[in-house]
């Protein structure tokens, strides 16, 4: 499995905004979470990357325990959150958001051959 939620339960304050949810998404799956507002959603993202501590419950990472670490642990491993904002970066082009992404990865050669892969899908 390669992300596993498991009776998941957060706060904020002493409102309880997740209570004992379950999801798994495995490797290539993509999996989506819906809801109206105020459901959860955002406060699930900002748990599994790390940004929102859970009161209860895990968040395993292909089988290891993430909750618990610091965001930018979590994103070493590969899991990163983009808000829903669009004015995080407004002084950036879509090219040097893209690079953003690559900021940890030291091959050149890989991060060449990621952008080209990214450029492939948004021209079909």
């Amino acid at each position: 499995m390669l992300l596993e939620i498991i009776d998941l339960n957060v706060r904020y304050g002493g409102a309880v905004v997740l209570n004992g949810i379950s999801l798994n998404a495995k490797q290539g799956e993509i999996v989506t979470i819906i809801g109206n507002n105020g459901a959860g959603k955002t406060t699930t993202l900002r748990t599994i990357s790390g940004l929102k501590r859970p009161i209860s419950g895990e968040i395993l990472f292909q089988g290891i325990k993430i909750h618990g670490t610091p965001a930018q642990d979590i994103v070493k491993m590969g899991i990163g959150h983009v808000p829903q904002g669009r004015d995080l970066f407004p002084y950036m082009g879509v090219l040097e958001n893209i690079r953003l992404g690559a900021y940890l990865q030291k091959d050149k050669d890989q991060i060449k051959q990621n952008l080209e892969t990214i450029f492939t899908l948004f021209q079909s």
